[in-house]
């Protein structure tokens, strides 16, 4: 895999027992996400199945060392939330036999909670009981999931005859992120995570990117997550703040 200095967002803080070191983080509009954002390039729309697709990941899958280029003045992500889409194709690549492997960003859609939990194990967090993780993605006001999709082309399309189609052979989860959120002012991110074997390309940022713009487009702005101190620098390159203006997030535990 290609090497990056992006931190690896796995080590988000696990949701089932916030650590006292956990630390606020709270989104700051404007004054702190005119910097460091990677923009999205511009390309069409597939009306029919409301995808965006947008190519910025170069040397994904181990090809080379690309990464996003940062350029000198980017818009905030208030000024850039573009329309709110279904997925968005971050990443495709031809492979042998005339199949594509692509890697999607799904906005909604089922989560199969067995399958997050075995995500959560592979980035070593510990076990949940399936039943509290369906019921926590059941109640999420938003979940947005990674997931990588290898099609082939249909037999028509083989052909030569008609549009070229595309049939899905396999998806699989390789990163999720949701939020709870009291539908009006405030929302918090929880359970952000990255397969290990795709972390290193910025798969995170734009997970946690484009979870923020879609919370923006619903006029939700007052937008917090707990993260680990290992991890503050991934999210302040995206505008959020430790410990905003002193606030302390305050923890209740159980005596037993």
């Amino acid at each position: 895999m290609a090497s990056s200095n992006l931190i690896k967002s796995s080590t988000h803080v696990h949701p089932n027992r916030l650590r006292p070191s956990a630390v606020l983080c709270a989104l700051q509009p404007a004054r702190a996400l005119s910097t460091r954002h990677y923009q999205l390039r511009e390309v069409p729309t597939c009306c029919a199945r409301r995808v965006r697709c947008n190519g910025f990941f170069g040397g994904f899958f181990g090809r080379g060392g690309a990464t996003a280029t940062k350029q000198a003045q980017k818009p905030s992500l208030e000024d850039d939330l573009g329309p709110d889409v279904e997925e968005l194709l971050l990443v495709e690549t031809q492979q042998a036999g005339g199949s594509k492997a692509q890697i999607i960003y799904r906005n909604g859609g089922p989560v199969v909670a067995a399958d997050l939990e075995r995500l959560c194990v592979k980035v070593g967090w510990p076990a949940r009981p399936v039943a509290k993780v369906e019921a926590a993605l059941r109640n999420s006001f938003l979940v947005a999931s990674l997931v990588m999709r290898v099609t082939l082309p249909s037999q028509s399309a083989a052909k030569g005859s008609g549009d070229a189609e595309e049939v899905v052979v396999s998806e699989q989860l390789i990163g999720l992120a949701r939020a709870t959120s009291d539908h009006a002012f405030n929302a918090t991110i929880w359970d952000v995570l990255v397969d290990p074997e795709f972390q290193g390309q910025g798969l995170g940022k734009a997970l946690v990117e484009q979870m923020v713009r879609s919370l923006l487009r619903r006029d939700i702005t007052n937008i917090t997550l707990f993260a680990d101190s290992k991890v503050l620098d991934f999210y302040r390159q995206m505008g959020f703040e430790a410990d905003p203006e002193g606030i302390k997030g305050m923890f209740w535990y159980p005596k037993f």
